[in-house]
């Protein structure tokens, strides 16, 4: 099973273990598991779990492996930021970038590189 990008709604615990798999896949369930216990102090019984509920939605799959399954991301990094942006956006700013954007140039006074970065940006996308 596959997680179709607008179902993608990754929790911060899930986040954790994808950004694990979309730098190293393939990973054990006890790769994980040390690398999560150095990174957030959970159980190996924690990581299982999370990774069992994972494998439900469709955000990874596994491969037998000769003495343990190897865990691969099912969904790629870029479509999971995609989908949390665009959920990002509906919730907080009705769907609208030019709000967002608006938000964010009022409160953090943009610097002069982020302004030029921003019209790079635009004048890229009106040359498509």
């Amino acid at each position: 099973m596959m997680a179709e990008k607008n179902e993608i709604n990754l929790s911060s615990s899930e986040w954790v273990i994808m950004e694990c798999l979309w730098d190293k896949a393939p990973l054990t369930v006890t790769q994980i598991a040390k690398a999560m216990e150095r990174e957030t102090g959970w159980a190996k019984s924690t990581t299982k779990t999370l990774i069992s509920r994972m494998e439900t939605k469709g955000y990874l799959h596994y491969e037998e492996g000769g003495k343990a399954r190897r865990y691969y991301p099912t969904v790629e990094r870029s479509e999971v930021i995609l989908a949390e942006t665009e959920s990002f956006l509906s919730r907080l700013y009705n769907g609208s970038l030019g709000m967002m954007v608006n938000t964010l140039a009022h409160q953090n006074n943009l610097s002069q590189r982020e302004i030029k970065e921003l019209r790079a940006i635009l004048d890229k996308m009106e040359g498509v």
